[in-house]
């Protein structure tokens, strides 16, 4: 049976929550769940997107859509920063939609994995790549093999990931024991992220697409991801599949290994320095476009690798 926190305080429940006050619609984000391209539709919808200042933001981040995450750039007021009496509104009135999103466990686990440790996308994070480190096989880097030490280091002791909301799980971040949610979003499942695009486009009057946005190596989760691995994160999660329903997907008894190239090793280092070092990096606006065309571009050339040496997926399609 579920255990919530005994933690009821707004804090708890709203500290991430977000509130578009005109389209009268609160939105709880969930880290790997196309939180970014929820705050940027919310935010666009809103009128609140305030692109112009991009080139100001002084937090360090990897591209422009990542910027979203910025309260200045979204201009959403958090919930935790109203006055008691409207939030008790937003809580119980019928015009207000609640919504959160959600995606399979292991799936989001891979796409945290990712991006916070496999590629090193964030500087609180050097610890637990530590701690999860890659694996070689043959000499190369196996991201199967890697994902299945990530699946086991947390399973062993997951205390020290949980400081991160990427690795938290859904449950502590949407709290339904708390509030009455309105929707929740599956975005792994085929058309709900575009339903919950045509709510806001409706209560806004304007056309609000859903973009892919902060898109991976492109990997599937299914390339690398085994039976053993999975119920390891299913384990972890547990409390997911309580609270929310997800089923718990058959997975394949062995995956061949993933081992990166020469060229694809190389790129992941030089990757991996390159987020080392925004971190750092000036806010010169020159340098920091600079940085960020470096980005994209080894984007591109490692899924041209992908494509040229491994599976049939297609590494350009986006995960939410």
């Amino acid at each position: 049976m579920s255990t919530f926190p005994a933690d009821k305080s707004l804090l708890a429940i709203g500290g991430l929550t977000l509130v578009a006050p005109s389209l009268k619609i609160m939105y709880t984000p969930t880290p790997k769940v196309a939180c970014s391209t929820i705050k940027l539709m919310l935010a666009t919808a809103e009128g609140t997107h305030r692109k112009d200042l991009i080139d100001q933001i002084t937090n360090p981040s990897v591209s422009r859509p990542q910027t979203i995450h910025d309260p200045v750039i979204n201009g959403l007021p958090r919930l935790v920063e109203l006055p008691k009496r409207e939030i008790d509104n937003i809580f119980t009135s019928p015009d207000w939609i609640r919504v959160a999103a959600l995606r399979d466990p292991v799936a989001r686990s891979y796409s945290a994995w990712e991006n916070r440790i496999f590629l090193r996308a964030h500087r609180r994070t050097t610890k637990l790549a530590e701690l999860a480190h890659d694996v070689l096989t043959d000499g190369k880097v196996d991201l199967t093999a890697s994902f299945a030490n990530f699946a086991k280091v947390l399973g062993d002791d997951a205390d020290p990931f949980m400081a991160d909301h990427h690795f938290q799980p859904q449950s502590l971040l949407v709290r339904p024991d708390l509030v009455n949610y309105s929707l929740l979003v599956r975005v792994d499942q085929a058309g709900e992220i575009d339903s919950f695009a045509r709510i806001v486009s409706e209560r806004s009057g304007k056309q609000i697409v859903a973009s892919r946005l902060n898109e991976g190596l492109g990997v599937k989760v299914e390339r690398v991801c085994d039976a053993h691995t999975a119920n390891r994160l299913m384990a972890t999660y547990e409390m997911d599949y309580e609270t929310f329903g997800f089923t718990r997907r058959s997975w394949p008894a062995i995956v061949e290994p993933y081992l990166l190239g020469d060229m694809e090793s190389r790129l992941v280092t030089h990757y991996r320095s390159l987020f080392a070092r925004s971190i750092s990096v000036s806010r010169e606006s020159q340098r920091r476009v600079g940085a960020r065309y470096g980005f994209g571009q080894m984007r591109r050339g490692f899924w041209r690798l992908l494509r040229r040496e491994h599976d049939p997926y297609d590494p350009r399609e986006v995960q939410p």
